[in-house]
């Protein structure tokens, strides 16, 4: 299916630089289908020294059968290169080594990483600033939410055109993981952040509580495990959970809830949101079944605390803190970890909080054909790179799952046991929603600020529930209106 896919895609393409090509001298078009190659000088030099060469019939003839044998190949872009912009870290990185020899592989499509120096806190990102200032680049990867920065800046190419020409399904192959912004595509998702729930199998055992299920596994189920696994004598919580903005709000939009209104104006006096605040603070100072925020800053407990400490029952966040759990150098350990889904609030739709990581085109970039299909490449295939990615695509069939989860998700994972089904229904579970861990609109940036700031200040009791839920309202309307 995937090369059938790619091929297609290829021919289009291929049809499209050919169109061109026979339309005389080149020309910059509105259209995102008429640009030239990334690889400009040789081959524009070629066509003006045969140009100046004319009338010779012969190479009319030449071009003709070139163009012809261009139309049957499946590689129409070999040896097109493409700049790809990345940081100085992820150059060097083996996956993104993997990842431009299997394009070049699959595509013919060579790869240059375009360097950018990462951003410190607080700047603006490097690549956007230098998009923005002109700079050729075909290619860039950013998550989700990280594109409608990118977008806003207006330095995005979109995607449907250009799919359209190639006969490429987004929507078929990637389904709600796309970075659609205003009724058009601006990237490919290659792989996506799901939450789950870890759980330390130690604890439940020294607690007698049976491991948990997947089915049924909502909120109310959460906090009556973790109030049976507490053990204060033993400094053991039942639960942990981050500082991040997205466990103030996670509650609320499980249970439909969107931060911005229809007219485009902030949503957070909806009383959803108020309910999710007390929610999630409420873990930690009414049901006390882990650290409250102020302890849990006191402390300064890290990220890695589940694992590194192992005195919590259960953690939930996002599944890129497996990474950590086969680290036995670094993390030595010798109790066991189960893999739950993220739980949902009782009566709604089963859900989990998502973040894609995706590949884009700039509107900068020479070869946006080439780049396309460059793109399409990397996202259908970066998951096969035996990183424990899990693919955004959702036109995987079963057996394809089955033998990836197998064969690469689960073998770092053998002293815990994971089992097939575990990561099925943690991670591949099609019949659960798939929710943006970020806002994102205008404004998101400031707006996660101040949900974080306000909402820690009433779950340290430093202001109440209504003080709180007006100020932030207050502030995310201030935001929209300046990013506007």
């Amino acid at each position: 299916m995937k090369r059938k896919r790619l091929l297609a895609l290829s021919l289009c393409a291929a049809m499209a630089v050919t169109s061109l090509a026979g339309c005389g001298a080149a020309k910059d078009t509105e259209s995102s289908t008429a640009q030239t190659t990334e690889n400009t000088e040789a081959p524009a030099k070629a066509e003006e020294e045969v140009k100046a060469e004319e009338p010779a019939e012969s190479s009319e003839a030449s071009t003709e059968q070139e163009s012809a044998e261009a139309n049957t190949s499946d590689k129409p872009f070999e040896g097109v290169t493409l700049k790809y912009a990345t940081t100085q870290t992820a150059s060097t990185g083996e996956e993104n080594l993997k990842l431009i020899e299997l394009v070049k592989e699959q595509t013919g499509i060579e790869i240059e990483f375009y360097v950018i120096p990462s951003a410190k806190a607080g700047e603006v990102d490097k690549t956007l600033v230098s998009l923005m200032a002109g700079d050729e680049i075909d290619l860039i990867y950013n998550t989700k939410p990280g594109l409608k920065t990118f977008y806003n800046a207006g330095v995005l190419e979109p995607m449907n055109a250009l799919a359209a020409n190639a006969g490429y399904d987004i929507k078929g192959t990637y389904g709600d993981y796309v970075p659609e912004f205003d009724g058009d595509v601006y990237g490919l998702p290659a792989f996506s952040d799901i939450w789950i729930t870890l759980y330390n199998k130690q604890i439940f055992d020294d607690a007698g509580v049976p491991y948990p299920e997947a089915e049924g596994w909502t909120w109310e189920k959460y906090i009556e495990t973790a109030q049976k696994l507490n053990n204060p004598e033993k400094g053991i919580y039942g639960s942990l959970m981050l500082d991040y903005d997205c466990y103030n709000y996670m509650y609320a939009l499980q249970k439909g809830w969107e931060p911005y209104k229809a007219d485009g104006t902030a949503n957070f006096d909806d009383p959803l949101f108020k309910e999710s605040l007390e929610f999630f603070y409420g873990l930690g100072n009414t049901e006390k079944i882990q650290p409250s925020i102020l302890e849990f800053k006191a402390a300064n407990i890290p990220w890695n605390a589940f694992v590194s400490t192992g005195q919590y029952g259960m953690f939930m966040c996002g599944g890129w803190v497996t990474s950590v759990l086969n680290q036995f150098d670094k993390y030595p350990r010798d109790w066991k970890v189960g893999l739950l889904p993220m739980p949902y609030p009782e009566g709604c739709d089963k859900s989990t909080l998502t973040v894609p990581g995706c590949y884009a085109v700039p509107v900068t970039s020479k070869n946006k054909e080439a780049a396309f299909a460059a793109e399409a490449c990397m996202a259908e295939n970066q998951y096969t790179l035996g990183m424990g990615r899990v693919p955004a695509r959702v036109d995987l069939s079963e057996e394809e799952i089955n033998s990836y989860i197998e064969e690469s998700l689960a073998k770092p994972f053998e002293f815990d046991a994971l089992s097939v089904d575990d990561f099925k229904t943690a991670w591949f579970d099609g019949g659960r929603t798939a929710l943006s861990e970020k806002i994102i609109g205008y404004g998101d940036a400031a707006i996660s600020q101040a949900v974080i700031e306000e909402g820690q200040l009433y779950g340290q009791d430093a202001q109440d529930i209504d003080t709180t839920v007006s100020k932030i309202q207050e502030r995310a309307n201030k935001a929209i209106e300046e990013d506007k």
